[in-house]
């Protein structure tokens, strides 16, 4: 039924050993702008040998890739660097067109992943191994970082191309091969993506690009006995399914997960500071982001004064298509996740929350948007307070005190990001120590992290690794001891 797809649609092949593949009975899927509800194109879906074909001609590529000195490995990571360039407006309206954040974010977006080419080019000349001193006068031991293999990269729709740079440049320049997963909703941005790769020249083989469902593509991997890694960015629920898939085969597994995220609002606090920086943490991306806001947690003597500025400074957002310039917040990604607002906001209120400022979907656009919403009478056990929306709701929580302000803060199964607005050095410090989260922000809303600077969550927000930084070479490499006697 795609054979005569209309010339200005995109269609997604897969990308396999260096080739783009199209069987002839190949089955696809339909990408669907969100904010008209038009198709954008339509995508292959990987069968289970073209998924056991990608992982193969990986393991293939890895016999030698491994070896491929990490200065040439560097220099197509900085050729990949000046293709993206060329390419990022036409990156980044896919990304609009696909998952519709506003074309400003999407530039954003393919900035953060020539930059990440370009920090991890140079973090390849710091793999720096150990020389440990031996007991013995006629002994020399050293340990050193050794690539594992096949990584499988399983990456979300919410920052296709970013979250997928910083996982696959970690493989590439570590001297591991890649088989690559995207969200389907994101699968033309993942071509446009791996474009950059063949047009560069890089070896087949090396990065291959398999599109289709989760339960299909991402399950077969996590069990796939040629692949020795899984870097996974997505729900809690996902994650927990896939790390014991992984776990029958001792198979290493990176995972970054969902978040709770709250900005702590203290007595002392720049109101109109804190007021800007939570609409923009909450409701940038449309709140569909694992870092965004969803909570404030703020003393109740300032409560009302910090609500009216929220609420005016949201107020004067534009919703509307992520490619029309005065647009602040575009759709939904697709009609599920719009569902699930809306059942949070009618569970909010079923519960005693108080809607202040919107609400609703927004019926004469005909995409999936919805209204940034702000509640209060927020109660922290209730479900608004403890369970990831991904959505733009904003839930208000007052509190007596500092310490309250904490317990409150850690009181969920998630520990992602946490700020803090006080002009008290004392609470900041204390704050930044108490608080159950893998990142920690003073005076900064809670989605401000920068490359170089390992990140991750705590609790059910991840298991423990970290991205972002050099510190991904953890997951992507192994410590071999060598000794050597004479």
């Amino acid at each position: 039924m795609y054979e005569n797809v209309k010339a200005e649609l995109e269609k997604a092949d897969l990308y396999i050993d260096g080739n783009w593949v199209c069987d002839p009975d190949q089955s696809y899927f339909d990408s669907v702008d969100p904010s008209t509800l038009e198709l954008t194109g339509v995508c292959a879906s990987a069968s289970a040998a073209q998924i056991d074909l990608a992982v193969d001609a990986s393991k293939r590529a890895f016999k030698t890739w491994r070896k491929t000195p990490v200065s040439v490995r560097a220099d197509y990571l900085w050729k990949a660097a000046n293709a993206f360039e060329k390419k990022k407006m036409e990156i980044a309206e896919m990304m609009t067109k696909e998952m519709g954040k506003v074309l400003g974010e999407s530039l954003g977006e393919v900035n953060v992943v020539i930059e990440t080419c370009k920090y991890m080019a140079g973090e390849g000349r710091r793999l720096f191994g150990e020389s440990v001193p031996s007991g013995s006068p006629d002994r020399n031991i050293l340990m050193v970082r050794e690539p594992l293999g096949v990584v499988a990269c399983i990456t979300p729709w919410n920052f296709p191309v970013a979250l997928a740079g910083y996982k696959i440049l970690a493989a590439l320049i570590t001297g591991n091969t890649v088989v690559w997963k995207p969200a389907s909703e994101t699968a033309l941005s993942a071509k446009l993506f791996t474009e950059v790769f063949d047009e560069i020249g890089l070896p087949p083989g090396v990065l291959n690009l398999i599109m289709g469902s989760g339960r299909t593509v991402g399950e077969k991997l996590s069990m796939h006995k040629h692949v020795n890694v899984v870097s996974f960015t997505g729900s809690t629920s996902v994650g927990c399914k896939l790390s014991e898939l992984c776990s029958k085969t001792l198979k290493r597994i990176s995972l970054e997960l969902g978040g709770k995220n709250a900005v702590i609002v203290l007595e002392d606090a720049d109101l109109d500071k804190a007021a800007e920086a939570i609409v923009k943490s909450a409701f940038t991306t449309t709140g569909q982001r694992c870092t965004a806001a969803s909570r404030v947690i703020v003393q109740k003597n300032i409560a009302s004064e910090l609500l009216k500025k929220v609420v005016n400074l949201t107020k004067s957002l534009k919703i509307g298509n992520g490619l029309n310039e005065d647009s602040d917040i575009g759709p939904l990604v697709n009609k599920n996740q719009l569902k699930i607002v809306e059942e949070y906001v009618q569970i909010a209120a079923e519960e005693g929350g108080t809607i202040v400022y919107g609400g609703n979907r927004v019926h004469d656009l005909k995409g999936y948007f919805y209204e940034p919403t702000i509640v209060t009478n927020v109660r922290p056990h209730h479900r608004i307070a403890q369970e990831e929306i991904f959505g733009p709701v904003l839930a208000f929580i007052e509190v007596d005190s500092f310490e309250e302000a904490i317990e409150v803060n850690n009181d969920t199964v998630y520990g992602l990001s946490t700020s803090i607005f006080t002009n008290n050095l004392k609470l900041a410090n204390m704050g930044a120590r108490d608080v159950e989260s893998g990142l920690v922000y003073i005076n900064n809303g809670t989605s401000n992290a920068e490359l170089g600077v390992a990140f991750g969550g705590m609790k059910q927000s991840g298991n423990g690794h970290r991205e972002v930084s050099y510190h991904a070479f953890d997951v992507m490499t192994e410590w071999k001891s060598i000794y050597t006697s004479y």
